[in-house]
């Protein structure tokens, strides 16, 4: 997991753990490298509840998922963790955009040519945003009034430019048609856990698409 300083890195994995990392390090911030290994049943408790999800098969055992520093001061570790995984969830805060680490953190990937999807963080912060804790993102943003959904989608294509102005094209997941091209991005919520199901279920397809054999 990568991404700048204060995008909800170690509090989405809060949220899928039930712990509380984040609130006990110095600052928020996190400060080294930390690994959690997330078992398949775990996973499946959340990541079924995007429709039709319960009748994929999952071929891994789980899932072991490495949280990175994002504070500039820490870019040999977020080196060193890119340099480890096998995938990677790149942490974007929807209010912010791309910021100093994130285009780092995205080179990063782009030279070790390492798969990732982007995981859009914050959506709770729009205004008048109105929450359904773990739920999938399809299921939360149909709920939204129309000013929530006109703010989302404003930003969300301030967002995408930004990614094509790295050299790299990216969609929102659900549509997203070509998936192995077009980076897929998540809309999710640390602090409620929207979106999560939908991270799941795209970095277990993809790790197995990639890595099951």
């Amino acid at each position: 997991v990568l991404g700048h300083v204060d995008t909800g890195k170690t509090k989405l994995l809060d949220r899928i753990r039930k712990t509380n990392v984040q609130e006990g390090e110095a600052g928020g911030i996190t400060q080294q490298i930390g690994a959690t290994f997330f078992p398949m049943e775990n996973i499946r408790t959340l990541s079924d509840k995007v429709p039709g999800a319960e009748k994929e098969e999952h071929r891994i055992p789980g899932m072991l998922v490495i949280d990175t520093p994002g504070h500039e001061s820490f870019s040999n570790l977020r080196s060193r963790g890119a340099s480890l995984c096998d995938i990677c969830v790149l942490v974007i805060d929807l209010m912010h955009g791309l910021e100093p680490q994130t285009i780092e953190s995205m080179h990063l990937l782009k030279r070790r040519k390492c798969p990732f999807i982007v995981a859009l963080n914050k959506v709770d912060r729009l205004y008048g945003w109105e929450s359904t804790p773990d739920a999938p993102f399809s299921e939360t943003f149909k709920n939204q009034k129309r000013d929530t959904v006109s703010e989302f989608e404003a930003r969300w294509a301030d967002v995408k430019t930004q990614i094509a102005e790295q050299g790299l094209n990216a969609e929102l997941h659900f549509r997203n048609k070509d998936p192995r091209k077009v980076v897929s991005v998540v809309p999710t919520s640390a602090l409620t856990g929207e979106g999560v199901p939908d991270l799941l279920l795209l970095a277990v397809r993809l790790t197995q698409k990639l890595l099951s054999s």
